[in-house]
């Protein structure tokens, strides 16, 4: 096993602070030529992770000591009292950069005799009204390999970081193997009175090596906190150890953006304050320096917006998705220039290598085909890389209309496909 096929990470969080037992690692670390990732938790026996003491409520930094056992948002009657006039001012000035905090929220889980830890999220979107909220997050922030899903969510708001201000949260679903997951704030007096706004999103597709990028969360566990970078790499699959212990390959950007234990699940930002990912990883060789890692924002969505399709108000709590049949791969990589001459960048073309018996492309996909572009509903992506089709499927619901521009000798042309319930299967 070489150091090109499984880099040394560790997910950016797996519980940062041990709030209420001295934890070690429960994920154990990838050996790559004697060498192993460092404990996912911070060691309180003298360890390389160092010792770490949970910051005062009452520091300045904002650091969170949150008292899980306490349960219920703070009411209408004493808010005022706590936070007077929060919400009420004009945000309309702020800079992009400065509205990306009010996006960003902490969060803390418990898993019970497991222990609690801190991470981040970012806010999706956001009923002021109401008082309601969907997060994005890491799956492995609320999800513990032993433990399960977390029994008790608390988010935390910019500048609201105490316990006074806890926000009760539930996980409406998720997936180990995007590391996404969703969580469902209602009725909350705090989201109502607050500056909370939801993230504006800009396609992963346009980030460029040498983009400056922003990492917004709660690194160490010690409120919000922000670092700036660039992108080293814009998409690039990296072999990591799941939240459930499983091993997956994660589609991430390569940024030089400090990133640390607690920084998993925030938001990384472009210079206009808009999501271009979340972050999920970084590799603590000793070795290697500033290589962190976020999901991009196309996959964040379309896993968000596959969730609050299909688990939001159902029993169900995984991404689903039709799987057309069809085993992909990308050769010929090369660099096209931007029509305007501004930009370049990589493309690969798309080619089927195997197709499933009995599946939809059976009989309508041949082996050689080369994928130009997919559409879902109407919506049109051109292929250059494989994830552009396993991505765009997860848009696909039940009577979508999918179809494949391709190219079989020499000649161009469409093939189509009508989803059906039945051709949805559950990514784990």
């Amino acid at each position: 096993m070489t150091k090109n096929s499984i880099i040394r990470l560790t997910l950016a969080l797996m519980l940062v602070v041990s709030m209420l037992l001295s934890l070690t690692s429960c994920l154990p670390g990838l050996g790559i030529g004697g060498d192993i990732f460092d404990a996912l938790f911070p060691e309180d026996d003298g360890g390389d992770g160092g010792d770490v003491t949970p910051p005062d409520n009452d520091d300045d930094n904002g650091g969170i000591i949150p008292d899980l056992g306490g349960g219920d948002d703070i009411t209408s009657d004493n808010y005022g009292d706590l936070y007077p006039g929060s919400g009420s001012g004009d945000t309309a000035g702020l800079s992009p950069l400065s509205k990306t905090l009010l996006s960003s929220v902490s969060i803390v889980c418990d898993f019970g005799a497991s222990g609690a830890g801190a991470g981040s999220g970012v806010i999706y979107k956001v009923d002021k009204v109401k008082g309601d909220a969907y997060i994005i997050t890491n799956y492995h922030v609320v999800y513990m390999s032993g433990a399960g899903r977390a029994t008790n969510i608390k988010v935390y708001l910019y500048g609201m970081q105490l316990d006074s201000y806890a926000v009760s949260a539930s996980l409406v679903g998720g997936s180990v193997t995007y590391d996404i997951a969703v969580l469902k704030i209602s009725g909350s007096e705090v989201i109502k009175n607050s500056y909370a706004m939801a993230t504006p999103v800009a396609s992963s597709e346009s980030v460029r090596v040498f983009d400056r990028v922003y990492a917004v969360g709660n690194s160490e566990g010690m409120g919000m906190s922000a670092t700036e970078g660039i992108v080293s790499v814009e998409s690039e699959n990296l072999e990591l150890t799941g939240a459930d212990d499983s091993l997956l390959t994660l589609r991430v950007m390569r940024i030089d953006a400090a990133v640390n234990h607690g920084n998993s699940g925030g938001g990384l930002f472009n210079e206009d304050g808009e999501l271009i990912g979340i972050v999920v990883a970084k590799d603590v060789s000793s070795d290697v320096d500033n290589m962190g890692y976020a999901i991009p924002s196309d996959l964040v969505v379309r896993v968000a917006d596959n969730v609050l399709a299909h688990c939001n108000g159902s029993s169900s709590t995984r991404v689903t998705k039709p799987l057309l049949g069809v085993t992909i791969t990308s050769y010929v990589s090369g660099l096209e220039v931007s029509p305007d001459g501004s930009e370049i960048y990589q493309v690969n073309l798309v080619e089927v290598v195997e197709i499933s018996s009995s599946s939809l492309a059976s009989g309508k996909v041949e082996v050689g085909d080369i994928i130009n572009s997919i559409s879902i509903d109407g919506k049109i992506y051109r292929v250059s890389r494989v994830h552009h089709v396993t991505d765009a499927m997860l848009e696909a619901r039940d009577g979508s209309v999918v179809v494949l521009n391709i190219t079989r000798d020499g000649n161009t042309m469409e093939v189509s496909f009508r989803i059906k319930a039945s051709d949805f299967s559950t990514v784990n």
